[in-house]
């Protein structure tokens, strides 16, 4: 059953034959990333969490957006920024290229 509330977003789909469940709890958002070490790597680490803390005045924006509809909350699983960008929800482009470069940063360093 589909459950959509500004706090949690619950809904569940079939991808492949394979059956998911997934659920956004609005109380375990974007802050959470501030403090954490996501690499060996300070600078690695500082630039994801500028573009998190960048990203924080968004984070209603973004969990209002998820809990529209189970498509929105694929969407987003499937590709944040592109879901972000794509959504038109008032975040600034810079702030968006940010998340994009923070996040191919941290791919590239958690692939070596």
């Amino acid at each position: 059953m589909d459950t959509h509330t500004l706090n949690e977003t619950s809904f569940q789909f079939t991808e492949n034959g394979k059956y998911y469940d997934v659920t956004f709890h609005a109380n375990k958002g974007f802050s959470s990333f501030a403090g954490s070490e996501f690499t060996q790597d300070p600078a690695v680490n500082e630039k994801v969490r500028q573009a998190y803390m960048a990203l924080m005045p968004y984070e209603n924006k973004i969990i209002e957006w998820i809990s529209q509809s189970p498509d929105n909350g694929r969407k987003y699983i499937e590709n944040p920024v592109q879901a972000m960008e794509n959504a038109n929800m008032g975040i600034p482009q810079d702030i968006i290229q940010m998340i994009r470069n923070a996040s191919e940063l941290l791919v590239t360093t958690l692939k070596k």
